[in-house]
């Protein structure tokens, strides 16, 4: 019997996908020995996104959807399908549904930059959804691509709630965690800031740590600050609410991806009140320190996150964009 949904990262080396898709497996392995993957990705079974493939794949099986993970036969492709990443795959599963093979066929949110790039496939008459993290992606794919108004959503991958977790004996109330996106990143300007009212400071740089350091730090700390020049999701910052760590997080309205191509973005487009508050320079930094020690009780990350952003609650999500039912 054929799964309900299909979750794809990479063509079924069938037809004229044969060869060159062929090629990529076998040459795949050797590839990560010249060249390691990064630390955050080593050991996943997940191919594309590993964080965004591996909350689809386990939410489904999680809420008991009829699903299945790049299948290795066409036969075994369900009644609707979504390409997480992968222009080929999506070639692949455009002429599925011309063929009827699919009913319904959603791409996202982690094939292209910019749609621009693929128009012609991305922007198909075939694919029902463009996927995309959040809405201001959507606003900026619609104007990068205006084939796409009207069939851009906004998906969030989920976390995995079981996974991140607080473990309240291991608070420390006066240890903060910053947390720096990007190398570049002025965090140096927050520490005194903090240092002087009597916190301990512990600081990583993302990429430089495995889920399980990150996990430790998460569980010690009372707060997280976080810099990020834009984030399409932000799933770090939903791995810390899952802990139950609230976030002060450096928020900017634009970022620039290369020359001619600023846009308007967010560096959290999934901050509310109940995980915590932005600033944009040292003294609403200050500020907005000062509200969360005056309010801190009032913050429930870990309740918003089980609501809103759970491996279940978006499998759910993605299952009524694919229309089918959901368990």
């Amino acid at each position: 019997m054929k799964p309900a949904l299909t979750v794809l990262t990479d063509p079924i080396p069938v037809g004229r996908f044969f060869l060159k898709e062929t090629l990529k497996r076998v040459g795949r392995p050797l590839k990560y020995l010249i060249a390691a993957r990064p630390m955050w990705f080593r050991g996943s079974p997940y191919r594309g996104h590993p964080a965004v493939t591996r909350s689809l794949v386990e939410g489904l099986r999680k809420i008991g959807a009829s699903a299945n993970y790049n299948p290795s036969r066409e036969s075994e492709v369900g009644e609707a399908a979504i390409v997480l990443c992968g222009i080929n795959a999506l070639r692949q599963a455009i002429l599925w549904k011309r063929e009827g093979r699919i009913a319904r066929l959603l791409a996202g949110p982690n094939i292209l930059v910019f749609p621009s790039e693929h128009a012609d496939v991305i922007a198909a008459p075939e694919v029902d959804y463009c996927v995309t993290p959040a809405d201001w992606v959507c606003r900026l794919y619609e104007r990068d691509c205006p084939a796409l108004k009207g069939r851009c959503v906004a998906w969030p991958a989920g976390v995995d709630t079981e996974y991140w977790r607080p473990d309240p004996g291991k608070r420390e109330p006066r240890d903060v965690l910053l947390f720096n996106k990007r190398a570049n990143g002025p965090v140096s300007d927050y520490i005194p800031v903090l240092q002087r009212r009597g916190y301990s400071v512990s600081v990583v740089t993302f990429g430089s740590y495995t889920s399980e350091e990150f996990l430790a730090h998460l569980r010690r700390a009372s707060l997280m600050v976080g810099y990020s020049t834009s984030e399409s999701q932000g799933i770090a910052w939903a791995e810390a609410w899952s802990a139950d760590v609230p976030t002060l997080l450096w928020f900017q309205g634009q970022n620039t991806w290369a020359p001619g191509r600023t846009f308007a973005s967010s560096t959290a487009p999934y901050l509310c009140d109940s995980t915590g508050l932005f600033f944009s320079s040292v003294a609403e930094f200050e500020d907005a320190l000062t509200r969360w020690e005056a309010t801190k009780e009032t913050f429930r990350p870990r309740q918003w996150v089980l609501d809103h952003m759970s491996d279940e609650v978006c499998a759910r999500q993605l299952c009524r964009l694919a229309g089918i039912g959901v368990p």
